[in-house]
């Protein structure tokens, strides 16, 4: 009898050594089980945080590229401008300067170029009789009236003939012709045509003005669409008032040197005339007279 109970409490104890075995497994699986997930969670996080990092890296990226994007972009206009600023300083200054040489000239404050504003040079002489200033564009600025500007080709040559007895012998003002072949030049103005010595000669007038283009006949020119695009820069800029009437002779072709626009006017007791290389540069120097 004293043996079964023995027995009986034997297995009640290994009943329950297992049973707490089996508990503490529970317990370690579980506790297994928790980790891996906190280690997924702590992943998961670790890659957003990783993307949000990328993220707001390519964003600075873009920032910082798109500042040094801008600010080169307002470097080059700022320098752009800066060069603008220093083409008319350039005109402006030297004529400034030519005011005081030569007091009374009348002058343009437009150098009439479309480009080499920065390499302006200008040389002038002086007489009792007539001043002369003389136009030209150099490989470098150089002052007024450098002695190396007089290897330079002038574009431009304005002259002031001084107390002028007659004018009418130096401006060589055409009156309208009558008799001779009709051109027209735009839909209300209507030139004449006439030929001589190798030259086809197109005139036509405009108030105080008169204007000849002359065309060679032996290389083939023709004196009409240069005496249009004459009429339009006239049409456009205007030209000096005039106290007498006054003339604008062309010859078609233009050229560095050439000079081969011819206007002039007179102002008072004086005579002035502008040669240019071109018209237009010679329309926009007189526009900007004072």
């Amino acid at each position: 009898m004293k043996k079964n109970r023995k027995n009986l409490a034997l297995l009640l104890l290994a009943a329950s050594l297992l049973a707490g075995c089996a508990g503490q497994s529970n317990s370690q699986s579980s506790q297994s089980s928790q980790a891996k997930s906190e280690k997924k969670a702590e992943s998961k996080a670790s890659s957003k945080s990783a993307a949000k990092s990328a993220a707001s890296s390519a964003v600075s990226s873009s920032a910082v590229s798109s500042t040094k994007s801008s600010s080169s972009q307002a470097s080059s206009k700022s320098a752009a401008s800066s060069s603008q600023r220093a083409d008319v300083n350039r005109m402006g200054t030297l004529t400034s300067q030519l005011r005081v040489k030569l007091p009374g000239m009348l002058l343009p404050a437009a150098d009439g170029l479309g480009q080499g504003s920065s390499n302006l040079n200008i040389r002038y002489t002086s007489s009792s009789s007539q001043n002369v200033v003389y136009y030209s564009v150099g490989n470098s600025p150089l002052a007024l009236n450098d002695s190396r500007i007089a290897n330079e080709k002038p574009y431009a040559v304005l002259t002031e003939k001084k107390n002028v007895a007659d004018a009418s012998s130096l401006i060589n003002y055409q009156e309208p012709k009558t008799g001779l072949p009709a051109v027209k030049i735009a839909s209300n103005v209507t030139g004449t045509e006439e030929g001589a010595a190798g030259s086809t000669y197109l005139q036509f007038n405009q108030g105080q003005w008169s204007f000849v283009v002359r065309a060679s006949n032996v290389q083939g020119q023709k004196p009409l669409p240069t005496a249009q695009k004459l009429l339009a820069l006239y049409q456009q800029y205007g030209l000096p008032d005039t106290a007498a009437k006054s003339s604008v002779q062309v010859d078609v072709g233009e050229s560095l040197g050439s000079l081969n626009t011819v206007i002039t006017w007179a102002k008072g007791s004086s005579v002035y005339q502008l040669k240019a290389h071109s018209m237009e540069t010679a329309f926009k120097m007189l526009k900007s007279l004072k």
